[in-house]
């Protein structure tokens, strides 16, 4: 069954502090970047660093990476390459693995979030195009959305093709569905190239130092997003329109390329052409307007956020089932949508309208699961709950967009509610 065709925009409107990039599908906003100099990502990003501290009693370890705070290493991410198997009892423990002092390479893949430091790993990879290169794996594992057998078949016989390819191991990502021979040749021969530089600095350092920076937010999204089959990048800055056209030519061959990649637009008229300022407002608001007349209540914690689902004004209609089906189904479609938008990971868990049709459950299954089937970040569904509860787990890089667009209240914690008790 072919899938269906999904319309395919990004806008990138530029200011002096701060770059927005917006993904929409099918004029829908479902992806809202932010770039900001003040606050500059550093999740990909390799260094050699020193230990300075190894816990015994939690099994982790702090390492200087000569960016302040040291970052933590916890013990099952202080292995480069496969953990050994048997479980916990048959690992050396940490203490005898690392010592105070050594310098070893790690990888971040959290950023600082609230009071804790980077989390880092020494499992180390490097993302191309169209695939993940681990250098100290030897197997080669395919994306799971990419269903079919014959295609899977495909794309790892050509990897196993590839001269040098069997160096280390690889993650076929999504976007290689459908990709030509030549196509995955160029990628991996350029991801293995970078992997040589990033080596051989990590052997010529001597002190904490960063040896391979991350692709730019704006970068890091045309990587994992634009095709051939984009219809539009808009950029309302020359500077980065010329730049935004050279980094396309450098992901494709030039004869996937269009001959005008990117289209310049007032910025005025591009604000408003895709309603940014209303979008990101519309991040910051607990409550989240349906078209059915419902609405949800979105609460973030730092670790769990909690999403509430209400029938609201749709409760019309002789046939109740129908209309809480429509509803729950309408919302898993939003939820899906405000994860992205949000970019909220961690623990999300939701209350759905209590539904007695196990088909009517399964249904708001399937339309969360279709509405997260782009979403590059790895996420799991569990089924209802004895008590009507879905939980989302969904991996988070860094602070959500609402803390990266706002702050804590100074006057009330944070808390947002107003004292109304006369005395008090």
């Amino acid at each position: 069954m072919p899938k269906p065709t999904v319309r395919k925009q990004l806008a990138i409107s530029v200011r002096s502090d701060h770059t927005l990039i917006g993904l929409f599908e099918n004029e829908i906003l479902v992806e809202l970047f932010l770039d900001r100099p003040d606050q500059e990502g550093t999740v990909g990003n390799i260094y050699v660093g020193r230990v300075t501290k190894v816990l015994d009693s939690i099994q982790s370890a702090f390492i200087d990476i000569g960016v302040g705070k040291d970052a933590f290493l916890p013990g099952e991410d202080a292995y480069a390459g496969e953990r050994p198997r048997g479980g916990k009892s048959q690992r050396r423990p940490l203490q005898e693995r690392l010592k105070a002092g050594h310098l070893v390479a790690v990888q971040v893949e959290k950023d600082e979030i609230a009071d804790k430091g980077k989390k880092v790993t020494m499992d180390l990879s490097l993302p191309g195009r169209f695939f993940v290169f681990l250098p100290f794996h030897k197997k080669v594992n395919i994306s799971k959305r990419i269903r079919e057998r014959g295609e899977r078949d495909r794309l790892k016989g050509l990897l196993q093709e590839i001269p040098n390819s069997e160096e280390g191991g690889w993650i076929v990502r999504t976007n290689a569905e459908g990709t030509s021979k030549g196509d995955i040749q160029r990628d991996v021969r350029n991801t293995l190239k970078s992997w040589r530089l990033v080596s051989a600095a990590i052997q010529a350092a001597k002190k904490p130092t960063l040896v391979h920076i991350e692709l730019t937010p704006i970068e890091q999204v045309l990587r994992d997003h634009y095709s051939s089959d984009f219809d539009r990048v808009l950029v309302d800055s020359l500077r980065v329109k010329q730049h935004v056209d050279r980094f396309i030519r450098s992901l494709l061959p030039p004869r996937l390329i269009p001959r005008r990649v990117a289209e310049y637009m007032e910025p005025d008229k591009l604000m408003e052409t895709f309603n940014f300022r209303k979008e990101i407002q519309r991040t910051l608001e607990r409550r989240v307007r349906l078209k059915c007349g419902g609405y949800l209540i979105v609460e973030e914690g730092e670790t769990l956020t909690a999403v509430d689902v209400n029938t609201g004004k749709n409760v019309g209609g002789r046939d109740m089932a129908h209309t809480l089906r429509t509803t729950n189904i309408e919302a898993a479609e939003e939820i899906a949508r405000q994860l992205r938008l949000r970019g909220i990971g961690g623990i999300i868990v939701v209350d759905f309208i209590d539904m007695r049709s196990e088909k009517d459950n399964q249904a708001v299954i399937s339309a969360l699961q279709k509405g997260l089937a782009s979403d590059k970040a790895a996420f799991d569904i569990t089924t209802f709950s004895e008590i009507g509860l879905v939980q989302i787990t969904r991996k988070r890089k860094g602070e959500s967009l609402a803390n990266l667009l706002s702050e804590e209240c100074p006057h009330c914690g944070g808390n947002g509610r107003i004292l109304t008790l006369r005395g008090a």
